[in-house]
């Protein structure tokens, strides 16, 4: 995932986390509303007295102007004998305040839902009940257990409406999470990420080191830089960075960072103060770079290699004169450097072979 997505992911949360707040206040207002309306179909029959048990704090409070809260009531309901339950509804703070134990509300029962509904402060219209403030219902509704986000579909979760809403999470948090890797084109990259995923368990992460993420990594390096001169080419653990001459802008470098099939790039440049030091493509062979990486592997561990790729430079002798001075920059080499920059290999960039030191 490129960095910039981050931006996208932290805005765009925020901003569809306040889309659904409104939605679900506006549905929840707007249901309220037609169900307390006198001319409304069933407001008449479902509407009743309730007596307030109990009131507290649900935990959850919504953009600031809604409360979760339990309310214990008991509702004397003309078509039934009185019951008590127990209801979670999100309220303002002006309702809240007008909410005491002890208090006669309204409650509208969900006809498809029997024992549960809504409450609102407001006094009910019709005769309350002498015993009102004493009496104690044997008929007894629970609260809701809480399904949480286990439940999208479905009033009464049963096994088949559980499946169903347990396919369209998958569903819908599989194309959430795989949006970013889309657009950008990096599904490849995380598959391959998902394959050697296990290595982080054992402490053997070789990240880009291992031989498909290599190769790829190679593939789209040589891809981006085409024919453009370059000063460096090197491949960490996750990601490729290359120094380039842009085409548009000669005698300047510019760094760019490759992370799967995005490249990112600052805008600073900076001028070359040695062109000797710049080369093409046609001076590096993967094949090389491959054999670096293996001969490496001999005798270090991959995980611990910081980066590895061709720069150009001077190749320096050896005391006891197996390599010759050569003070020159004209070799372009392959090194690779561990983690800490303590130790480091050198390669002949025309053969693959490991320099002494």
């Amino acid at each position: 995932m490129p960095i910039w997505f981050i931006v996208v992911y932290i805005f765009g949360s925020i901003g569809l986390g306040c889309i659904f707040a409104l939605l679900f206040f506006l549905y929840t207002d707007r249901k309220q509303s037609l169900v307390s309306a006198p001319n409304h179909g069933s407001g008449s029959n479902n509407a009743a007295p309730a007596r307030i048990d109990a009131i507290y704090f649900g935990g959850v409070r919504m953009m600031e102007t809604r409360d979760l809260m339990v309310i214990e009531v008991t509702v004397f309901s003309r078509l039934q004998i009185p019951y008590q339950t127990t209801i979670r509804q999100f309220m303002t703070a002006e309702d809240i305040d007008q909410l005491h134990a002890g208090d006669v509300i309204t409650f509208y029962e969900d006809t498809r839902d029997y024992g549960y509904g809504t409450v609102s402060p407001k006094t009910p219209a019709e005769i309350i009940r002498a015993d009102v403030k004493t009496f104690k219902a044997n008929k007894i509704y629970p609260e809701r257990q809480k399904t949480g986000l286990w439940l999208l579909i479905g009033r009464n979760p049963n096994m088949f409406t559980r499946s169903i809403s347990f396919i369209l999470i998958i569903t819908i948090f599989g194309i959430g999470f795989l949006s970013p890797y889309m657009v950008s084109g990096n599904v490849d990259w995380l598959l391959l990420k998902i394959k050697h995923f296990p290595q982080k368990f054992i402490f053997q992460d070789k990240g880009n080191f291992n031989p498909e993420e290599f190769k790829k990594a190679y593939d789209k390096a040589i891809g981006y830089i085409g024919d453009q001169r370059i000063e460096s080419l090197l491949f960490y653990k996750s990601f490729t960075q290359v120094t380039i001459e842009p085409a548009d802008k000669p005698g300047y470098l510019r760094s760019r960072t490759i992370r799967g099939n995005s490249v990112e790039w600052p805008f600073m440049t900076w001028t070359i103060d040695d062109q000797d030091r710049l080369f093409t493509l046609k001076s590096i062979r993967y094949d090389l770079l491959k054999k670096a990486l293996d001969n490496a592997a001999t005798d270090h561990e991959l995980k611990n290699i910081m980066y590895i790729g061709f720069r150009k430079g001077i190749r320096w002798g050896t005391r006891d004169r197996r390599i010759p001075p050569d003070y020159k920059q004209n070799h372009i080499d392959i090194h690779i450097v561990f983690e800490g920059g303590n130790e480091s290999l050198d390669y002949n960039g025309e053969t693959g072979e490991r320099l002494p030191k």
